[in-house]
């Protein structure tokens, strides 16, 4: 998987059904966007509200989405700052299987998150709760 220099809702947006597959700890998540002023109480209410982690990911998804560019930046930053628990490792020798001489790759979100060309901003990463 190449990097490139994709817009952040674009990135997202590519990326979409890796993420509801594999997304964690979405209260992690939740809080962030919460706290960074991307989602109201409301919009956190209904979140949780969703009956389970794949409704809850698309609902997170769906309304950082249509809040454009910022919004998805903020998510991706979030996701990169705090991968270590809401990002889902592979299995080590999941990375290629040989089904029938053909190669399968999984997709690593976390090879992912580190190709998105992030800007430098250190204040930023102070704000981010780690959830560690």
């Amino acid at each position: 998987m190449a990097c490139s220099s994709q817009s952040a809702k674009d990135y997202i947006t590519n990326a979409r059904v890796h993420l509801v597959g594999e997304l964690r700890s979405l209260s992690v998540i939740l809080e962030n966007l919460y706290q960074q002023g991307v989602l109201m109480d409301e919009e956190v209410s209904k979140i949780k509200a969703e009956k389970d982690d794949y409704d809850r990911t698309r609902a997170i998804l769906n309304s950082v989405t249509r809040k454009g560019e910022a919004a998805c930046y903020k998510l991706l930053r979030i996701i990169d700052l705090t991968r270590r628990r809401t990002l889902e490792r592979p299995a080590p020798l999941s990375r290629i299987r040989h089904e029938a001489s053909t190669e399968v790759k999984t997709f690593d979100l976390h090879h992912w998150i580190s190709c998105f060309p992030f800007k430098e901003d250190e204040e930023m990463n102070v704000n981010y709760i780690q959830g560690i």
